[in-house]
Parts: C-alpha cells; structure tokens; sequence
C-alpha cells in the first residue's frame, strides 16, 4: 500500500481585495496549476474582482494553499478555475475546499454551477452531489 499524505486543515475565505501575501500566493498557486487548472494571472485576477467576482481560497497556517474563481449569475454562483499549490496536492484541500463551498450554499441557498469542467473531474464531482443539467455541473441546495 503507498504511503498517504497527511490531510492539511483548510479554513475556506471569500477573497474581494487579497493582502499582498494573498497576491504571492494566488501566484504560486497559478504557476503551479496554470495549464491545468488555475490559469489566471494577476492582471486576469485583478479585472475578474473588479468584475464582481471573488476568489474562494483555502487557507493553512496563514497562507493560500487553494483557490477558484467565483461569480454571481442568474443560475447561481459559477465556479471556475480551481487550484491547488503543488506542494499540498493530494492531501485533501480541494476535497475540504468543495465541502465548505458546498455547506456554504446550503446556508445561503445558493446553486453552485461548474462549466467547462474537465471530463476527468465530472465523477469527482458527481460523488459530491453536483448533477449534470444543461451541458454543466450544478449543486442545488436542500431547501
């Protein structure tokens, strides 16, 4: 049996105006997942939050280890472009980051929307609750 990383504790955050360490992070975090996953830069980063939308990180010990992009539309709150430093990979951040998204829009009663979601990602997703409707992923709240 191969060795399994420790889980990271993850506090989830909704970013409007990140910190200057934020900003170094986001970075590390897009030069980590850029031709995968968290493809935007600071200048993509800074007109998606002047834009309205917001970053939806995940924190450890005082840095960003996780993030994706959020944005209100009619359907709900479209999710896009999730990342996760490379150096915390595969020890649960993205899978915590989802379940306190997911809790998140239970209370606020919002439906969260994935788009473009890589055919890979589709049953990861899917065991998490999001079903597939109109060509993308969605996760309704009970309520």
């Amino acid at each position: 049996m191969p060795d399994r990383k420790p889980t990271v504790p993850v506090k989830l955050e909704h970013i409007h105006t990140p910190t200057a360490a934020d900003w170094q992070d986001l970075e590390k975090i897009h030069q980590d997942t850029s031709a995968t996953g968290f493809a935007a830069d600071r200048s993509a980063l800074e007109q998606w939050l002047a834009d309205g939308g917001w970053i939806i990180a995940g924190r450890f010990n005082d840095r960003l280890i996780g993030a994706l992009l959020a944005q209100e539309t009619p359907a709900g709150v479209t999710l896009s472009q999730a990342g996760v430093r490379s150096v915390t990979q595969r020890r649960g951040v993205m899978h915590q980051m989802l379940h306190f998204i997911q809790r998140w829009a239970q209370e606020e009663g919002k439906t969260l929307v994935v788009r473009d979601c890589p055919e890979n990602l589709q049953p990861a997703l899917q065991h998490r609750g999001f079903m597939a409707a109109d060509g993308e992923l969605q996760y309704r709240h009970n309520g």
